[in-house]
């Protein structure tokens, strides 16, 4: 065996025929080369190319500005765009971009949309589908499947702008900050219900949606601002029920603050309470008025609540319509309730 070779602290010594054919990375003045490791018959001397590099002043060790050679990637991003468009061709054309470049150092497809997902595009377009722990609410293509769902529900009551629905839909979709997603099932009945609530009150309720929201626009529209910003079940149910209760009273002629129909909505009153009410409170006002008696449409309401002093007053009145003209009121006390408030 040749050697061994000394070069300072360094020495290297023809080692057994596996190490014939390996390369070894060397530095010189900024340049970067190889040079065989093992002793060759052909090397002079039988000293190997290496330990003669390193006697002309080559070094293992890069040297203050080399740069290390970068090993040849042969993957392009022109394929890793292809292969982007043909698993995840849905996803918007950042996202595309930040998973090619993803590809190219990795050439591997799940490392690839593993670390696409922590890219600032990926993040702008699905991050809230990312939990703390780093696990996905779903998929990416289940999210926009489910958001797709969402516009064809609003598509069918006439909406067709969805411009400024996009953050509740991820909202929705994701459970964000709720931790409660709302499936494209559960959205279909929200609005159905919803729609069906509004339309059956039509022309009524369109004109109070125009009043409430100040919008002279078409019915689909006022539906959609009825809706947004906030899809929540709380503040629809809030307001329709408010709507719905107003409508009971404007068609029967009575006129009143959306402010006083929602504190009514608080109170409890319910739309069948409110049409029972408002059918009757014409002619009940009326026939206390012809025996001398003021009674107002706001007592009516607190009777019907419940309110213990309005419905006293009510049961006095009811009485002196009855002793002096025979008429009897169609009310009756049911707890701490008056119902029937319709004269017979």
């Amino acid at each position: 065996m040749v050697g061994p070779y000394n070069y300072g602290d360094l020495s290297i010594t023809a080692g057994p025929p596996e190490f014939v054919n390996e390369q070894v990375t060397i530095y010189k003045d900024g340049a970067v080369s190889t040079a065989q490791k093992g002793v060759r018959s052909s090397d002079p001397g039988g000293v190997s190319e290496l330990n003669r590099k390193l006697a002309d002043g080559w070094s293992l060790s890069p040297q203050a500005g080399t740069q290390t050679p970068v090993p040849y990637n042969p993957r392009t991003a022109s394929q890793g765009y292809n292969l982007a468009t043909t698993l995840f061709g849905f996803m918007p054309e950042e996202v595309l971009k930040a998973y090619s470049a993803e590809w190219v150092k990795s050439g591997d497809s799940n490392v690839a949309i593993g670390a696409t997902r922590q890219t600032k595009a990926w993040k702008d377009n699905f991050g809230k589908l990312m939990r703390d722990d780093g696990t996905l609410v779903m998929d990416e293509l289940s999210f926009m499947s489910v958001k797709a769902s969402y516009k064809q529900t609003l598509a069918e009551v006439g909406i067709a702008d969805f411009t400024d629905f996009e953050d509740e839909f991820t909202d929705m979709a994701t459970g964000y900050e709720t931790g409660d997603p709302v499936s494209a099932e559960e959205f279909q009945v929200r609005v159905d219900t919803v729609y069906a609530g509004v339309k059956d009150q039509i022309p009524e309720v369109e004109k109070l949606f125009r009043e409430r929201y100040n919008l002279t626009l078409d019915q689909p529209t006022i539906f959609a601002a009825l809706i947004n910003p906030k899809i929540q079940d709380k503040v629809l149910a809030g307001e329709i029920a408010t709507i719905q209760l107003q409508a009971q009273a404007s068609s029967r002629g009575f006129t009143t603050s959306f402010a006083r129909f929602d504190e009514l909505r608080k109170m409890g009153l319910t739309a069948a309470q409110a049409s029972q009410l408002y059918e009757g409170a014409g002619g009940m006002i009326s026939q206390a008025a012809s025996i001398g008696r003021d009674l107002s449409l706001e007592t009516l309401e607190e009777a019907t609540l419940g309110d213990e002093a309005s419905a006293k007053r009510l049961s006095r009145i009811s009485a002196e319509l009855q002793s002096k003209q025979g008429i009897q009121l169609g009310s009756a006390k049911k707890g701490d309730e008056v119902t029937g408030l319709i004269a017979d």
